[in-house]
């Protein structure tokens, strides 16, 4: 019987503890965009978007970081295109000025998307993480040695 209400307890514990640890989301450059990690997990694009999108807190910066890289893309292209221009009148002879102010233009305008949307991206990550709610960075773990039965914290 006491070995039963051990291994009740045990379970119990065990149970206890694996709502108990760390959800927060970290981000670290990588070399074809951020990377992000839940603990020790690495999470894809379509993960981490799920996560936000659930997050009350989150949510709104989120959505506004996806709009602001979808204008960065759309100020890129248009950056790719008044490129092509130059170099087209470039080689016919024409003149320049038009298409370095546009091409000059839609590039910085287009860098100016894209750090607002890696800004936000940040601040919904933050959000998100300040949202948890000071949430722990310890696990409980079952312990039985020669000294008996019990828990312990593991950081």
């Amino acid at each position: 019987m006491k070995i039963l209400k051990t291994i009740l307890a045990v379970g119990i514990i065990t149970l206890i503890s694996s709502n108990v640890s760390a959800q927060e989301i970290t981000v670290f450059p990588g070399s074809w965009g951020e990377q992000f990690y839940q603990d020790k997990e690495k999470l894809t694009w379509k993960e981490v978007n799920e996560i936000m999108m659930e997050s009350q807190v989150a949510q709104q910066e989120w959505q506004k970081s996806k709009k602001l890289a979808l204008g960065g893309i759309g100020f890129a292209l248009a950056n790719l295109g008044s490129t092509v221009w130059l170099v087209s009148n470039l080689d016919q002879n024409k003149p320049l000025t038009g298409p370095i102010i546009a091409a000059a233009g839609t590039g910085i305008i287009g860098m100016i998307f894209f750090k607002a949307s890696g800004d936000n991206k940040r601040r919904a990550i933050l959000s998100y993480n300040d949202g948890l709610g000071g949430g722990t960075s310890f696990h409980l773990v079952p312990v039985n040695n020669q000294n008996g039965t019990g828990v312990a914290l593991k950081f």
